[in-house]
């Protein structure tokens, strides 16, 4: 007898035999799924579990019963045929219907998180991103459009950079939410800069009153070595973090993109 899975808000239950469907949380917008079928289908699009959901007629009541006449012949009647309910001709995916929506909850049923995004996909949402700086953003979505921001800018002299500049830095602070750091991490060089800067200043005008040039070469060189020493850290950070999988439970910056 074949078991069905039953998948119902991102969730996978089962299998079960056919008669307790009903009483495991079934409904007509459930999505089932058993050896055979070649994906996951509504539970009103698979004929054996759509007669679950046919109005049963009411008990007749109990009548004297009298047995039939010696000899009486039951009149043969003939088996009602039921249509079985219509099918998209191209499968379970018709028209109208958000086919990477139902791949993706089938993968999610299946293997417990989302398949990863496509490069197209990850252009088309980065773009339609251009400066959201909140929310969270999975590893495929930010290396595939890394990869297009890189290739853009190898064909087009570093021209078609500046269009993708700021959706590049947006998912990159959403990269980082996606890891439950603070996008600020991003930001670091600049207050590392600013900081170089702040620092040199002073001492240049302070070295440049007491004629003392070779005081100010020396301990500008130290500075700076401390400055590249300290961006060479943040770059091996940064890509740990950017490589790092997704928070399996939602964080402060929303829900996990991969695993909800």
């Amino acid at each position: 007898m074949a078991k069905y899975y039953i998948g119902k808000n991102n969730q996978r239950t089962g299998p079960f035999p056919l008669e307790q469907l009903l009483a495991n949380g079934l409904t007509p917008d459930s999505l089932v799924w058993c050896s055979g079928m070649p994906g996951w289908q509504k539970a009103t699009e698979v004929h054996e579990v759509a007669a679950l959901f046919a109005p049963q007629p009411p008990v007749l009541p109990q009548q004297g019963y009298m047995p039939p006449a010696q000899g009486y012949q039951q009149p043969y009647q003939q088996p009602q045929y039921q249509q079985p309910p219509y099918q998209q001709p191209y499968g379970q995916y018709g028209y109208g219907v958000d086919y990477k929506q139902q791949m993706s909850d089938q993968h999610f049923a299946t293997y417990g998180y989302r398949p990863q995004m496509e490069f197209g996909e990850s252009i088309k949402v980065c773009f339609n991103k251009f400066t959201d700086f909140t929310g969270r953003a999975r590893r495929s979505e930010y290396w595939w459009f890394y990869l297009f921001y890189t290739l853009v800018g190898s064909f087009t002299c570093g021209i078609g950079t500046l269009v993708c500049f700021i959706p590049m830095i947006a998912v990159s602070v959403r990269r980082l939410h996606d890891t439950n750091r603070s996008g600020w991490w991003y930001f670091l060089p600049l207050i590392l800069s600013l900081a170089f800067v702040a620092v040199m200043i002073p001492i240049a005008i302070t070295a440049d009153a007491a004629n003392n040039k070779d005081w100010i070469m020396g301990t500008g060189a130290v500075i700076y070595l401390v400055f590249c020493l300290a961006m060479l850290v943040w770059s091996i950070l940064l890509l740990v973090y950017f490589c790092t999988d997704s928070d399996r439970e939602p964080n402060r910056y929303g829900p996990s993109p991969k695993y909800e």
